[in-house]
């Protein structure tokens, strides 16, 4: 408990970083519509109803909280309704002791689209795709209860070697719904529906079967605390998601302190570019940039789209003082420099006759870091690249070979040996 207690300090600052990206509260039954969940997922990083406090522990604050709205003393949120069933009574209190007490059969959640979801508890079989959601379980520490994975997995057998021998549904945007019904895991663990088959909810229930489809944020909108903390809660490691954000939190929380004190005015401009296109609101990288610091240029674009279009031109006239682009084989997949290096000189050539080509602040960086549970050491270096002057001892390479060895299942990797950045 008292890990617990410590990390609800540890939060504040990164609760309002967070805030500022997502926006307003969940409302009492607003995940029964379909809601635009950068807006409606909160700075509340625990997203499991019963929550009625909105803190980061599920614990006796939370009965108290559901008490004084049953009292008429305090108004209800999406959280306080434990059992999701339109009311809040005594029943809910009863939820919540049971989530305490790890009794409960079925945990109510709020998931990455702004759905109000549920899952069964315990959970001890899952099928879990794409690199970063499987990151996400692996540094829970609950890999064991991995039994299928999509056919991304194989490529990294350096950073996955005990899951190269499951099998696999297929493509991860349009899993193979056979093969999930053969391999019957209790969940199925993906993220939002605007990627990742939004109608595999419907395909499983149509076939009989009684396995959850869990979706929670860990690219999406920048809110992997909120995905990785409520990840822990399902999962039964809740220490183990504790542990990993009061590191994460920790690295944050320096950042935060020095470029908090900058004005936007003068907060350095960025640019992440890659294959023609920005990144921009929504799309996971653009909001770990601001979170380090800068003032991204595009983020006049996101009416475009998350991955606006853009022309040479339109760089130039805006002129960031940085700009990053991203080589999506990374070292993770057993690319080398040379990969980086490649796209580094083409996104100078694309852009030579802008200033931070000619200052020498065009940066390239593996993808593998800029999602999941590693997307804090991404932070790092973009806060490193943004303000060099304020950040002299701030270390990523180090902050890497740390979450490596703490939190990715001990494995053998020295990342000083690895192609990430340029």
């Amino acid at each position: 408990m008292e890990k617990r207690m410590k990390i609800l300090s540890i939060a504040i600052v990164s609760a309002l970083i967070i805030a500022s990206i997502a926006g307003a509260m969940i409302i009492l039954n607003a995940g029964k519509h379909n809601i635009d969940a950068s807006s409606s997922l909160s700075s509340v990083r625990l997203q499991i109803c019963g929550n009625a406090n909105e803190d980061d522990i599920i614990d006796e604050k939370d009965i108290e909280a559901i008490q004084k709205v049953i009292d008429g003393k305090e108004e209800a949120s999406n959280l306080t309704d434990a059992n999701q069933d339109g009311m809040v009574d005594h029943r809910d209190i009863e939820q919540v002791e049971a989530i305490i007490d790890h009794e409960e059969s079925v945990i109510h959640y709020v998931d990455v689209d702004g759905y109000n979801a549920s899952v069964h508890f315990p959970v001890t079989s899952m099928i879990a795709i794409y690199n970063v959601y499987v990151e996400m379980v692996c540094a829970l520490n609950a890999s064991d209860l991995i039994i299928g994975v999509d056919d991304s997995i194989s490529d990294y057998v350096t950073y996955f070697p005990d899951l190269q021998s499951l099998p696999s549904v297929g493509n991860r945007f349009s899993p193979d719904v056979e093969q999930i019904l053969s391999i019957n895991p209790d969940v199925y663990f993906t993220g939002t529906r605007s990627y990742y088959d939004s109608e595999l909810e419907n395909k499983l229930a149509a076939n009989g079967t009684n396995i959850d489809v869990i979706r929670l944020p860990c690219w999406e909108y920048g809110l992997l605390p909120q995905g990785m903390l409520t990840l822990g809660y399902i999962l039964g490691h809740e220490d183990e998601a504790f542990e990993y954000l009061e590191w994460r939190d920790g690295i944050l929380n320096k950042i935060n302190e020095k470029v908090g004190e900058i004005s936007m005015e003068n907060r350095t401009t960025s640019l992440g570019a890659f294959e023609g296109c920005a990144v921009s609101h929504g799309s996971g990288a653009f909001e770990l940039m601001e979170i380090a610091g800068s003032k991204n240029i595009a983020g006049v674009l996101s009416s475009t789209g998350i991955y606006p279009t853009i022309e040479p031109e339109w760089v130039i006239e805006n002129d960031p003082d940085v700009i990053v682009t991203w080589a999506v084989a990374g070292f993770y997949r057993g690319a080398d420099s040379s990969i980086l290096r490649e796209q580094l000189e083409i996104t100078k050539d694309t852009y030579r006759a802008a200033s931070a080509v000619a200052d020498g602040r065009v940066y390239v960086m593996a993808w593998d870091i800029t999602c999941g549970p590693s997307d804090i050491i991404s932070v790092a270096y973009y806060a490193k690249w943004f303000y060099p002057d304020l950040f002299p001892d701030l270390d990523p390479k180090a902050l890497h070979q740390e979450y490596i060895d703490r939190f990715c299942g001990g494995i053998d990797l020295d990342v000083s040996t690895g192609a990430f950045v340029l």
